[in-house]
């Protein structure tokens, strides 16, 4: 494929910050070699999209390292929303521990859930309702939802109270008495909602497209002016979007 990847796979005593970079040996005839810190690439606005309207004050508490607790229903989630907030402070570097994934199993279980001492600047991923009531002296708690399908955007609520917080509520929500130092840029919210539906209505229309070439090639059941109808609602969408939206769209011969 004419690309060479070194990985490096964490061991058992590294820590976050704590790991040295891979060593690169790069030939004179070789094009500059790029150091990933994961090939995993993290959606921001999909995980923080429960938590949209505070996404802001949430990379303000990363990037001071203040103790962040994320609750969500699933290892999955609980993990890549632990990575995002990591990730949205780049290109700043996060230089406290995170664990994506944390159980009452883990090591450090009794030291993160005393209450006889301030808890450590660490972000924690768990699922097991139970950490509702032993991290509720936590100053940040994240509770995340089931995370919708793409373009979808919930339902906002108000930052509340940590002595609100319920042990078998699933609802999204920040539980904090943080004050921001920055106001939120309503305007700025407003464009990244916007772009984000737009390149996601450009993905939908990309796997309709996809859909309705299976159906022709597979002979589907599928009627003629059920088809049509199809192809006219596509069209009007294209028409709707930008004209750099409507670009890439006409060089997959859409219309």
């Amino acid at each position: 494929m004419g690309l060479v990847m070194k990985v490096r796979i964490p061991t058992c005593h590294d820590k976050p910050g704590t790991t040295q970079m891979v060593q690169l040996t790069q030939q004179a005839d070789t094009h500059t070699s790029i150091i990933l810190p994961t090939v995993h690439e993290v959606d921001l606005f999909r995980c923080f999209c429960p938590v949209f309207l505070h996404s802001q004050m949430l990379w303000e508490l990363v990037l001071l390292g203040e103790p962040l607790v994320v609750m969500a229903p699933s290892p999955s989630e609980s993990s890549e929303t632990v990575l995002a907030l990591v990730n949205c402070i780049s290109p700043l570097k996060y230089f406290s521990d995170f664990r994506p994934y944390f159980t009452i199993h883990d090591s450090e279980f009794k030291e993160y859930t005393t209450r006889t001492q301030a808890p450590p600047s660490v972000i924690l991923g768990v699922t097991n309702p139970f950490f509702a009531k032993t991290l509720q002296h936590w100053p940040h708690i994240i509770r995340i939802g089931d995370l919708k399908p793409a373009g979808e955007i919930p339902k906002q609520v108000k930052v509340k109270k940590l002595k609100n917080l319920k042990t078998l509520d699933s609802k999204p929500g920040v539980y904090t008495s943080y004050k921001p130092y920055l106001n939120r840029d309503e305007e700025i919210i407003k464009q990244l909602q916007k772009k984000h539906t737009e390149v996601e209505t450009v993905d939908l229309v990309l796997k309709l497209k996809n859909k309705l070439l299976q159906a022709g090639r597979e002979s589907l059941p599928v009627k003629p002016d059920t088809v049509e109808k199809l192809r006219t609602h596509i069209d009007a969408i294209i028409l709707a979007l930008p004209d750099d939206l409507q670009g890439i769209l006409l060089k997959t011969g859409m219309t």
